[in-house]
């Protein structure tokens, strides 16, 4: 259910702009995260031009180096690149973003199957649709959405039992498109051939006709059995924008030699992605 939560938060990593023959942009992201009462602050550096994106997830200071973990595409998204230095030592791997969700998707249905999980379809309630402030120029429109969603199996003597109720505040914009890329990785999103995934995913999205340039998450989850619940708070905001020269832009596209990688590197890069709320990018 932890991994249900997080698939939630949808952070802005491009939107579609008109762009000059010899440049790309860059944005920022601020992201804070709020658990236990621990709040922990990242940011993440987005550069992309029309066939072109890359996220550097840096730290609070906002600086990226050389061994910044990194999702990277250069073909518009038909495959991309993950940097990461999890063990002191910097590395990389390719995927194909379509066979990635599916093999996301036969992973957890494996795991519902041989548990015997017994999960409700996750329901999506909008709860509020209003006028937005401006964001970096654009006009806004504010949706809430409201999700529930409830989990439980049987081990020996014991039932355990989890639900999940989400708030989710978000700020789209309709003066801009959604990028094509970013359009694919969402495409692939609802095709992981897991259907309660699958019909989640296309529900929320489809309450979003717009880039997202800001969001308030709030996830709670119960353990029924035990009458426990943790929370999860998560902000994210768009805070700049600019133009970058083609030259610099090139030098952020440089393609690092990476192997494929196996079903093992599979699993952790998508243990890695949900834990860190950058499945839905």
């Amino acid at each position: 259910m932890k991994k249900l939560q997080l698939l939630l938060p949808i952070i802005l990593v491009i939107s579609a702009v008109s762009f000059s023959a010899d440049a790309g942009k860059r944005a920022v992201v601020e992201v804070e995260a709020i658990e236990n009462g621990n709040v922990e602050k990242s940011a993440q550096v987005v550069t992309f031009d029309e066939k072109r994106a890359r996220i550097d997830f840096v730290g609070a200071d906002g600086k990226v180096t050389d061994q910044t973990p990194y999702i990277m595409t250069v073909d518009g998204g038909n495959s991309w690149v993950m940097g990461d230095k999890p063990k002191g030592e910097f590395y990389c791997t390719s995927m194909q973003t379509e066979q990635f969700f599916k093999t996301i998707g036969g992973k957890i249905t494996g795991a519902i199957d041989f548990f015997n999980v017994k999960v409700e379809t996750p329901t999506v309630k909008k709860t509020v649709e209003e006028p937005g402030p401006e964001i970096l120029g654009y006009k806004t429109t504010h949706v809430q959405l409201e999700t529930h969603a409830r989990a439980y199996t049987r081990l020996l003597f014991f039932k355990f039992e989890y639900k999940v109720k989400i708030i989710d505040d978000m700020w789209y914009t309709t003066e801009r498109e959604i990028h094509p890329i970013r359009k694919k990785w969402l495409d692939a999103l609802t095709q992981s051939g897991n259907k309660v995934i699958d019909q989640f995913i296309a529900n929320f999205l489809g309450n979003l006709p717009g880039p997202v340039l800001k969001t308030q998450s709030v996830a709670d989850i119960t353990n029924v059995r035990k009458d426990k619940t943790k929370t999860h708070k998560e902000n994210t905001i768009f805070t700049e924008f600019e133009e970058v020269g083609k030259e610099e832009v090139d030098k952020v596209f440089v393609m690092p030699k990476c192997e494929a990688m196996d079903e093992k590197e599979v699993e952790e890069k998508a243990k890695a992605l949900f834990s860190q709320g950058r499945i839905m990018l």
